[in-house]
């Protein structure tokens, strides 16, 4: 297995169970790494023989709260890369110069039927939350064998296993050698009406002659498969070489999109892991702030040389203790002062304030996706990656999808690259506009006249945007305020 995929599954792991969930923080196969014990814990399980559900650690973790703001960061930083459609291109003039097969793509070309639309989100939320996703163009047909189309399989980061490009690319397209995927899955036996799990690998390779090909290691022993399999020179029943309209390939239609660039060979760490880090660090601070609320808040009545005389004691009752010996009777209440639970409360507010510097939910003032104008005017960036970089990478792979289904639909590199594109709107990342400079910008024209009064007002509208009204409804109003003598 890669080295880089090794070190980056438990962090795709992390993020994923921070975005699910206290079921999965709490009570998931992770659980124990999340709300790890403390020593005192650890004994009394391992030198007490306490059950593991009557022990302290059980009861602090069922009493602390996993407060999932890692959801709400990464849903409406998703939602608002979603907020402007892209603009897709499949031709300079019309889009009917790439074929129906290609133009298809933008309807439905995916195992969900929504097209590049569905596809964008489901990348942008995959980008966002692991920092990866694969896409590999695909030949369907029906149950005929007949009427091929186009169809872009979607592979999470988990399920891309490893891969090789070129330094130096034999073809024109594309610089991937190989890639390994894992399409494991379960299936249902009729027989035994019971689900059983099957190991199933994928190899995506140009063979010795630049041949694309795909090759299936299926089986218990589908990894020693792999690993006896020869890339170059590929032999056996399980090795198919897709076609389109009896057309093969010379590369590797299968794109690795990251957050800040594409390649299977670049590795991204999830953009924004230290916002799930701070859940979970919160999740621990508040399991002992409970802890420390359910052993202290309750004062405790000590009472010293008197004899008990009854188990019946309740809250808000009267104590009337009997002497016992010479020493005189002593009745107290133990309180503590609950410095330490200030200063744990105190902890998870400090947590929580620092949000202010990764959540994207807190720059858009709680507006969320539907915000607009200034309240959009901002890079959000958790460490390096800003939102509108990971935009436009998710916006190139899809592209390349595009180019790929082109070339494969029998177009020239020269042609693909003239027809297709594929444009994600960035504008809800806008330039900030200063007053002066919009004054400035009017004075100038005024003495020039280099802008029409449309151009004029389209950028106004970009100054001041969700105030004006449009430039026609605009006109109008001027010359009605003309009519009626109005200058303001």
């Amino acid at each position: 297995m890669n080295a880089e995929y090794e070190r980056h599954k438990p962090l795709w792991d992390y993020v994923s169970d921070c975005y699910e969930g206290s079921g999965r923080i709490k009570y998931g196969p992770n659980a124990l790494s999340y709300l790890p014990m403390s020593s005192l814990e650890r004994d009394e399980l391992c030198l007490r023989g306490t059950s593991f559900e009557d022990s302290r650690f059980s009861f602090r973790r069922r009493i602390a709260s996993y407060e999932n703001f890692f959801r709400p960061v990464i849903d409406d930083i998703v939602g608002l890369m979603q907020r402007n459609p892209a603009t897709v291109r499949f031709g300079v003039a019309s889009d009917e110069e790439s074929p129906s097969e290609v133009r298809d793509l933008r309807d439905w070309g995916n195992r969900f039927n929504d097209g590049l639309a569905g596809l964008k989100s489901r990348l942008n939320f995959a980008q966002i939350l692991f920092g990866r996703y694969g896409m590999l163009l695909d030949v369907v047909a029906d149950c005929n064998g007949l009427d091929p189309k186009f169809c872009i399989v979607e592979y999470p980061a988990q399920k891309i296993l490893d891969g090789m490009v070129e330094e130096t690319p034999c073809t024109q397209f594309g610089a991937l050698r190989w890639a390994l995927l894992d399409e494991s899955t379960q299936r249902f036996c009729p027989k035994t009406k019971e689900w059983r799990d099957v190991r199933r690998l994928r190899l995506l390779a140009l063979d010795a002659r630049e041949r694309y090909y795909a090759a299936v290691f299926e089986g218990k022993d589908a990894d020693a498969q792999w690993r006896a399999f020869d890339i170059a020179e590929p032999v056996g029943s399980n090795v198919v070489y897709p076609t389109f309209k009896g057309q093969t390939l010379d590369f590797v239609p299968f794109t690795v999109c990251n957050a800040a660039d594409l390649g299977v060979a670049r590795w991204s760490t999830p953009p924004y892991l230290d916002v799930a880090r701070l859940a979970v660090e919160n999740y621990v601070v508040d399991s002992w702030y409970k802890m420390g609320l359910y052993q202290h808040a309750t004062p405790t009545l000590a009472v010293c040389n008197a004899a008990r005389e009854s188990n019946d004691v309740r809250l808000g009752g009267v104590v009337w203790p009997r002497g016992s010996g010479s020493n005189p009777v002593s009745v107290s209440i133990l309180e503590t002062n609950g410095a330490g639970l200030a200063e744990l409360r105190h902890a998870k507010s400090e947590l929580k304030e620092t949000l202010r510097y990764t959540s994207v939910r807190e720059l858009l003032d709680k507006a969320g996706a539907n915000s607009s104008g200034d309240a959009l005017r901002l890079r959000t960036a958790s460490g390096t990656v800003a939102v509108a970089t990971i935009d436009k990478t998710g916006a190139r792979a899809i592209e390349e999808q595009l180019c790929f289904a082109s070339r494969w639909a029998g177009a020239s590199v020269e042609e693909t690259q003239r027809r297709i594109a594929y444009l994600p709107d960035t504008s809800y990342v806008g330039a900030e506009f200063a007053l002066e400079a919009v004054v400035d910008l009017l004075k100038t024209n005024g003495e020039t006249r280099a802008l029409s009064n449309r151009n004029v007002y389209a950028f106004l509208e970009k100054a001041a945007p969700g105030v004006l009204p449009s430039f026609e409804d605009n006109e109008e109003q001027k010359k009605e305020d003309a009519r009626y003598g109005q200058t303001d």
